[in-house]
């Protein structure tokens, strides 16, 4: 599915809301730049939310509308931006944006908490969705939970809101039926982006090709390395735990590598589970410790979760042209097997480090 079919989902689900809530305007907020490409890039105003930490606020606090209400400057940990609406108002400020913690739709998006404001008596522009007053008598967000790979990872949510300019509030089952869409929405964006971009990464041996070599276009073939990286103890992990966990914690090791490394440096999962990865061989050593510390935390978990990590430089088997084929048959660079935080069995089998220099 395209960004474009998602966001035509996500307008008749707004338009949805709208019905059951009997709402003057129903507007849906996401993470902004969670739409506009099927990548991440390196803008921290479009990093994907399973990458971005949250401070939320203590459930107890007291929740006063008027002290959020207005927009302010002060720098905050993201922003929302508005990718669905349906509206009455002929006064709707198309393409916003709100920064997180700013006004209650920020609010909503900091704390991960429904609001209800009812009557509503304040200025509708602070709300930052209208360029003129509008005679508002209540108003519903409700936080669309973000999907993420990691579950111990907490991020900023999304935004569904509605407001109404008739004199009663939302009922309680209307608040509710809001909820259920929200969850809806979230699961749409699981399935839809999330899901379908690990797919294509692990599966492509194609794509992993036409990447890496782009890739040495960029920084000349010589400084590519090969990292290949397998889960040494997966028999044991089925011998001890049953071949359920065992999966889950490959495929998780495999999202924790994904979000660990740039898009620009390619990443296929192999048949065999082997993981590969291509990189400037100036930052081999660092993405291999990263490599290492995942291990060393999903060692933590369930034990035992034994890597083999084995370097390939195309500089070191100077072949003629750059042939993945060839440059993988050859002895590796160096050999490391991690078990929790030691390192062991080092190999240099080219009298280096892990790593090396641009070429």
């Amino acid at each position: 599915m395209s960004i474009g079919q998602i966001r035509e989902d996500l307008k008749r689900l707004a338009k949805l809301a709208a019905n059951v809530s009997e709402a003057h305007t129903c507007s849906i907020f996401l993470p902004t730049g969670l739409l506009t490409s099927p990548h991440r890039s390196g803008d921290t105003s479009a990093l994907s939310p399973a990458s971005i930490p949250l401070t939320v606020a203590n459930p107890g606090d007291t929740f006063d509308p008027k002290k959020v209400m207005h927009l302010t400057p002060d720098l905050a940990i993201g922003s929302i931006e508005m990718v669905a609406v349906h509206s009455s108002s002929s006064c709707l400020a198309r393409d916003c944006r709100i920064q997180v913690g700013n006004g209650l739709l920020g609010w909503v998006a900091e704390n991960c908490r429904s609001i209800h404001v009812a009557p509503f008596d304040m200025d509708s522009t602070g709300l930052g969705i209208y360029t003129e007053s509008e005679p508002l008598k209540s108003l519903v967000a409700v936080p669309i939970p973000m999907p993420t790979e990691n579950p111990n990872t907490r991020t900023f949510s999304g935004v569904l809101m509605c407001d109404s300019r008739k004199a009663v509030s939302f009922t309680k089952v209307q608040v509710k039926h809001l909820e259920e869409l929200a969850t809806l929405i979230s699961r749409l964006l699981y399935w839809t982006t999330f899901k379908r971009e690990t797919t294509s990464t692990e599966n492509s041996w194609d794509s992993f090709l036409t990447k890496t070599n782009h890739l040495g276009e960029a920084i000349g073939h010589e400084s590519i390395e090969l990292v290949r990286i397998t889960v040494d103890s997966f028999a044991e992990l089925e011998a001890g735990h049953g071949v359920s966990l065992a999966v889950q914690q490959s495929e998780q090791f495999v999202r924790l590598i994904q979000q660990a490394v740039p898009p620009h440096f390619p990443l296929v999962r192999l048949p065999n589970g082997d993981i590969l990865v291509a990189l400037d061989n100036m930052m081999t050593t660092f993405f291999q410790n990263k490599i290492r510390t995942l291990a060393n935390h999903l060692n933590e978990q369930v034990k035992p979760f034994i890597i083999r990590i084995q370097n390939f430089s195309a500089k070191a088997c100077r072949t003629r042209g750059f042939d993945i084929d060839t440059i993988l048959r050859a002895i590796p660079a160096s050999t490391v097997t991690t078990v929790g935080q030691v390192a062991v069995g080092q190999i240099t089998a080219v009298g280096k480090v892990v790593g090396g220099t641009r070429a």
